[in-house]
């Protein structure tokens, strides 16, 4: 999944080249996240990002021809004109259900999971680094028609913003 670069004002201003890292936690199952990116785009209609890649499985789809991991995205607040403006901020996020759009796909999961009701804490911006904890009620698709009911999935982590 391609996701295009959002803008990202941050303090200190530097771009990493490697992404942080996170896991989350589906099923009683802790799956590890790494390459994890915080995108945003301040402003009327702004948004944010956290996508990262399900780490013990690069080379594999979590389902065919989907790969894995972590995509939170949703509405930034329009009085939030930078990362900082979101420390200690609880961000709903949602999941569109398009095509090959997930929120959560992790090798082992049995599909994808798309959020009903989630929640990103965005707990601590420090220069690029931005900490965060997320929690929701998913539905585990799994890309033949069949969906779950709703099952717990939490997690924590640190992306680093991209500017």
């Amino acid at each position: 999944m391609t996701v295009p670069a959002l803008g990202c004002a941050a303090a200190g201003g530097s771009t990493l080249d490697e992404g942080g890292t996170a896991s989350a936690v589906v099923a009683g199952r802790t799956y590890a996240v790494d390459d994890v990116r915080f995108y945003a785009e301040f402003g009327d209609d702004g948004h944010f990002r956290v996508e990262g890649n399900d780490a013990a499985n690069h080379e594999k789809d979590c389902l065919p021809g989907l790969g894995g991991g972590l995509a939170l995205y949703g509405d930034v607040p329009g009085a939030a004109h930078s990362l900082a403006d979101l420390a200690g901020k609880e961000l709903p996020f949602e999941f569109t259900g398009d095509g090959d759009d997930f929120n959560l796909c992790f090798v082992g999961t049995n599909g994808l999971l798309g959020v009903e009701d989630g929640t990103v804490r965005i707990t601590k911006v420090e220069g690029n680094k931005v900490s965060f904890t997320f929690t929701g009620d998913f539905i585990v698709y799994d890309g033949e028609g069949g969906e779950s009911a709703p099952t717990r999935a939490t997690g924590s982590g640190v992306a680093h913003g991209v500017n």
